[in-house]
């Protein structure tokens, strides 16, 4: 079975890299990785690095660069996903899923009918990282993207954007070529006919996704300002975790980008 280490741009030299922390003690002690392994590190901006390991301790592992390789398992086109922070840590779930699947970004959204606010502690820290005991949401989130990355074998970690407003979202609505906005009041456009209704080429899309008691009319006639294409999920009503992933992977689909 193939497996990812990460390892921080900054720690990448001309020929070698080092990497300590909670990714050594995983390739010393859990592994047993020894001198001599071929091990492959990715960087999380897109480059992957195939290595001989030549010293590895539960401190820190050293590893000769044989080669580089760009962009392997990444998606040509980039989607992100504005997601409205559900409740508890259901958050968690929408950033493993989503970095699974090939999201470029994901930003943790807050809308009028948001009931999570930046400033609040997650629930337990996550097991293995002793420096995340208060919980913070946004390197919780990180860490978790990281362990996902890894586990799909991509080589590019998706932005975990600070929390971000409706409106300062919007603002942002002409970096992308498409944004699709889920709403369950929706019965009729789909994401499809969004996609036949855009007369230029697609490669950077936005999915908005609101929270349990969906978007207010302000925030959708403010969406349809900037030309967002309010769009059906379906007839069943999701959770909101549930249609951000939905969303993601159809439009993933739909560009060409899940095989």
């Amino acid at each position: 079975m193939n497996e990812y280490f990460y390892v921080s741009p900054d720690e990448v030299g001309p020929h070698r890299l080092t990497v300590g922390g909670e990714e050594a003690r995983h390739i010393a002690r859990v592994l047993r990785h020894k001198k001599g392994d071929k091990v492959v590190f990715v960087d999380g901006s897109g480059v992957e690095y195939e290595c001989f390991l030549m010293a590895v301790a539960d401190n820190a592992v050293t590893a000769q660069i044989n080669s580089r390789r760009r962009k392997t398992n990444e998606a040509i086109k980039r989607v992100t996903l504005a997601q409205a922070v559900p409740k508890g840590q259901r958050m968690d779930f929408v950033v493993e899923k989503g970095t699974e699947l090939g999201l470029y970004a994901i930003i943790p959204l807050l809308t009028e009918r948001s009931v999570v606010k930046a400033d609040e502690r997650t629930a337990p820290p996550l097991p293995g990282y002793e420096d995340d005991a208060e919980g913070h949401k946004l390197e919780r989130w990180k860490r978790i993207a990281v362990a996902a990355m890894k586990q799909s074998l991509r080589s590019l970690l998706p932005e975990i954007a600070p929390f971000t407003g409706f409106e300062a979202l919007l603002q942002r609505a002409d970096d992308y070529d498409l944004v699709l906005m889920a709403d369950e009041g929706e019965r009729k456009h789909s994401l499809k006919a969004a996609l036949a209704a855009t007369k230029h080429e697609v490669r950077k899309v936005l999915c908005v996704v609101g929270p349990e008691g969906g978007f207010t009319d302000r925030e959708q006639a403010l969406a349809r300002e900037k030309r967002a294409h309010v769009i059906s999920l379906g007839p069943r009503r999701l959770r909101s975790e549930s249609a951000g992933i939905l969303l993601a992977t159809l439009a993933l689909h739909e560009l060409g980008e899940l095989g």
